[in-house]
């Protein structure tokens, strides 16, 4: 994943019950990623799709937040923004299912010019649903338009 892909419409086909793939991507958004982009989620799951939504920094990227009162504003102007997920269909023990960013916010000049608010927070956690994803099936196919 590229550094403007999170903005991308990703797809995967799994060999997996579309229950284990709303479960992964719950766990991607609850678990850890590299420790500059820590943020928090709440996630609202169903049968066929699922929701994170973005609650702000934590760890060192909170701390770096309290210091610039730029990097405050980009962070409050991401709060909730959110990741969807959805299971498209399931057939022969294969699960085809989509994640995109379905809402974020722009701050400051690069907001004038469609940058996403906390990208560098964002991103690393849609980059985690696919390694939830392979964790069930190594051969798992991932593509984004």
């Amino acid at each position: 994943m590229g550094i403007l892909d999170h903005r991308r419409t990703w797809h995967y086909e799994v060999a997996a019950s579309p229950a284990e793939c709303i479960r992964a991507f719950a766990a991607a958004f609850n678990g850890k990623v590299r420790l500059g982009a820590k943020a928090n989620w709440s996630v609202r799951a169903a049968a066929d799709s699922a929701t994170a939504t973005y609650e702000g920094r934590a760890g060192i990227g909170a701390i770096a937040s309290a210091l610039s009162q730029t990097s405050a504003q980009e962070g409050d102007t991401a709060i909730g923004s959110q990741v969807s997920f959805k299971v498209e269909g399931s057939d022969g023990g294969r699960t085809q299912c989509s994640m995109w960013l379905a809402s974020s916010g722009r701050s400051g000049i690069a907001g004038l010019f469609g940058a996403t608010s906390d990208a560098r927070s964002i991103r690393p956690y849609m980059q985690a649903v696919g390694r939830e994803l392979l964790k069930l099936d190594p051969q798992a196919q991932i593509q984004s338009s």
